[in-house]
């Protein structure tokens, strides 16, 4: 336990450093939006108004200046709708994933990201055009039979809807363990409405076993608001269906989001006939780096 709480000590620091920007194909364009990273580590952000080979001109709410080109580390262009008062409020890097279930969104060409949870839990996803993912992971809990006892599975993932403020996708989780036949898994429809730094997230699923489907639907309701520009409230439900349903799987609790990293705490509970839960869950732990 104290590994695991230095850990995310460590990414926690790491998450409320200033956000570092990566170098930009084409040179942005007058009147684009800009962030703006010093030499001296501070940040401004306004509109382009000319530039030169030797300099910058940049409108602010301050007014406008002459920045040298000698003095900029990094410029950046970035949407009108990530400045919330002057202040650059970086994009969730893992605007695809709640703490553990798919959003309609999926990554674009090129982009990545690597993901841990509760530390013995890895996946890594890489988009291959703009609108399929394709993903995979495993567990890496220490055993005398490592490549037999731990679980491996794939994670496919397709855009059907691609709009501003309404994504629908389809998915699988197809899983695999060392000694067992066949696979398991999960086939889903995910939607999301709204932006992504405050939107809502409803999907169906259905587990399968040997490429059978093994009982009724599984619900998710879920949703995110960003409450500040480093932190964003989460929350991921499973509603279980069926004869054997009236089961509940609660997720909730905080990312923390970086440039490039975000680190989620929360809690999760079980509910049913039998169980009535308990206050506030078990911790919910988890990490993941976009690339």
């Amino acid at each position: 336990m104290r590994r695991c709480l230095a850990v995310f000590t460590v990414l926690s620091v790491l998450i409320f450093a200033p956000p570092v920007f990566g170098q930009t194909g084409a040179a942005p364009k007058k009147d684009s939006t800009v962030a703006v990273r010093l030499h001296d580590g501070s940040l401004l952000v306004g509109h382009l108004a000319e530039q030169t080979a030797d300099s910058v001109v940049l409108v602010t709410g301050s007014g406008r200046m002459k920045l040298a080109r000698s003095a900029i580390t990094e410029l950046k262009v970035i949407n009108e709708a990530e400045v919330h008062d002057g202040v650059y409020w970086s994009p969730d890097p893992h605007d695809t994933r709640l703490f553990f279930g798919p959003t309609g969104r999926v990554l674009g060409k090129g982009n990545g990201y690597f993901s841990d949870l509760y530390l013995f839990f890895v996946n890594a996803a890489w988009g291959v055009t703009d609108r399929f993912m394709i993903g995979g992971g495993m567990s890496v809990i220490p055993t005398s039979d490592f490549f037999g006892n731990n679980v491996y599975y794939l994670t496919p993932k397709v855009a059907l809807v691609q709009r501003e403020s309404f994504n629908v996708s389809a998915g699988a989780l197809i899983g695999f363990a060392g000694h067992a036949n066949g696979s398991a898994g999960i086939y889903y429809v995910a939607a999301t409405n709204g932006r992504p730094d405050a939107s809502f997230t409803y999907g169906l699923g259905y587990a399968y076993t040997k490429s059978k489907i093994a009982g009724d639907a599984t619900l998710m309701l879920g949703g995110n608001a960003r409450v500040w520009h480093r932190i964003a409230l989460m929350s991921e439900n499973y509603i279980f269906t069926g004869s054997n349903g009236g089961y509940a799987l609660p997720i909730y609790g905080i990312r923390f989001i970086g440039d490039k990293l975000s680190t989620d705490l929360g809690f999760v509970n079980f509910i049913g006939r039998d169980s009535p839960g308990i206050f506030p869950g078990l911790p919910w732990l988890g990490i993941a780096f976009k690339f």
